[in-house]
């Protein structure tokens, strides 16, 4: 039995072998007749080779491009969220950008329940009343004493105007006609710093509420902030919010726009909250982005300014073959401000980038989506997750791009648009918020800077493809 096992064994591995071998001696045949097989439906022939003797140049050239020769800096507007209707609400002054108030409108004409009778709104009833704000998780004291910059010490104050606010005057920005308060500060701690995230501001008395009600009033409350203020913008959950995972944990499921809360001596009786029907920020100073491209250029949310650029590409010559083309910004960190954003490249007509500025809804942006080439753009890349505060140089590769564009893949001249991470980009797919929620500015160092590094610019890398050279046609 074993001398039987063993000689199979042996016949077995000898046959593997030969077999191994003639297989590889069929597939290196096979090769070879692939190697000068002509049309599959020829015989095999030597057609086609030794014809072509052109190359690629092994040397790499290096190219820097720095001279923008278009800029435009181009408003986007989102008409289905106007400045009303926005979810933060902003408060105080950065980069030239000045929100000088939060307004809100209450309406006091039916607030009883079975829960809360008429009757329970006696001044012998009332312990205090109290205006209620919510910041951000991004606004909160502890993020700003981390060094960020956001403002800790405010001065809140409260007072009535002279009637609600109308919406339709807070459409647009900067607005022209600044909301006012009237009369004396509502709240009693006025002149003290208040660096809490949820800012209850205490009435001198029920009596201006109790009188609202008693009248069956609408009326309009503005919070301003005192000059001793820290400087900065801060913003706070508005009646619009859908997004609460922007709050902190401790916040989630109360009443986080600004309300009125209502304590009541009889413990047993729960705070009685009043969200306001209407509110929004005033933004009275938003101003102009550079008028061109030398001293610096700005990409801006919340309320949208992106910057286009287009670059001298003559120093390319026609038959360069790209093998890397990089587009390089510097963010001035000492300027900018904001949270983390993503920062999106297009191409982008240079027919549509206005003289300086231009202006158009967001929805014309929505061509740029990636799904192959329109009249308008092409998307190209992007990266998340950017601070204004601390990230410096930020290089896109664009290789893709600058080989459409010197390949002329389509009518007309193509430069590069810098957009947010819009939520119908693939960045903006891996962001919490869209572009409309926080109010941020990435500053850019411009054409002119004194640094030759820090100044925006195409770094491209290239070869040369000789001439082609055969026997045939």
């Amino acid at each position: 039995m074993k001398s039987t096992i063993d000689g199979t064994g042996q016949g077995g591995h000898s046959s593997i072998r030969i077999s191994m071998g003639l297989a590889f001696i069929c597939a290196l045949a096979f090769l070879v007749i692939l190697a000068v097989a002509g049309c599959t439906s020829d015989d095999p022939n030597l057609v086609g080779t030794a014809l072509v003797t052109d190359h690629v140049d092994t040397v790499l050239f290096a190219l820097g491009t720095e001279q923008v020769i278009q800029y435009s800096a181009i408003r986007v507007d989102n008409p289905d969220i106007l400045i009303h209707q926005q979810e933060v609400l902003y408060i105080g002054e950065q980069g030239g950008t000045r929100s000088g108030s939060i307004i809100a409108n209450y309406d006091f004409s039916d607030i009883f329940s079975n829960e809360y009778p008429e009757t329970l709104f006696t001044v012998e009833n009332i312990q205090s009343v109290k205006f209620s704000l919510t910041k951000l998780k991004f606004y909160s004291a502890s993020e700003g004493e981390d060094g960020t910059g956001h403002p800790v010490d405010l001065f809140y104050q409260v007072q009535e105007m002279e009637a609600p606010f109308v919406s339709a005057d807070f459409e647009d920005y900067p607005v022209t006609d600044p909301p006012v308060g009237v009369g004396p500060f509502l709240n009693s701690d006025f002149a003290v710093a208040n660096i809490h995230d949820e800012p209850l501001l205490p009435f001198y008395d029920a009596v201006d509420f109790l009188g609202w009600i008693a009248n069956r009033e609408s009326v309009g409350i503005i919070v301003t902030l005192g000059a001793q203020s820290d400087p900065g913008l801060v913003g706070f959950a508005s009646s619009e919010l859908t997004h609460f995972r922007e709050l902190s944990d401790l916040f989630v499921g109360t009443v986080p726009e600004p309300n009125f809360v209502v304590v009541f001596n009889d413990p047993s009786i729960e705070n009685f909250l009043l969200a306001p029907y209407a509110d929004t920020s005033s933004f009275e100073e938003v101003p102009d982005p550079p008028a061109d491209a030398d001293g610096g250029f700005l990409l801006r949310t919340g309320l949208r300014s992106y910057p286009a650029l287009n670059f001298d590409l003559t120093g390319l010559p026609p038959n360069a073959f790209i093998n890397r083309a990089l587009l390089s910004v510097t963010i001035d960190t000492t300027i900018s401000f904001g949270n983390l954003g993503s920062i999106v490249v297009l191409e982008w007509d240079v027919a549509g980038f206005g003289d300086p500025y231009r202006t158009m809804d967001l929805d014309v942006l929505t061509d740029a989506i990636p799904r192959g080439r329109n009249r308008y753009s092409f998307h190209v890349t992007g990266q998340n997750a950017l601070d204004p505060t601390r990230n410096t140089i930020v290089q896109f590769d664009i290789t893709q791009a600058i080989l459409r564009i010197i390949n002329q893949v389509y009518t007309g001249t193509r430069g590069l648009l810098l957009t947010a991470g819009e939520d119908f980009f693939p960045e903006g797919l891996s962001t919490s918020v869209n572009p409309d929620f926080y109010y941020r500015e990435f500053r850019f160092m411009g054409a002119a800077a004194a640094d030759q590094a820090q100044r925006p610019q195409l770094k491209i890398t290239y070869s040369v493809v000789n001439e082609l050279e055969g026997e045939g046609n």
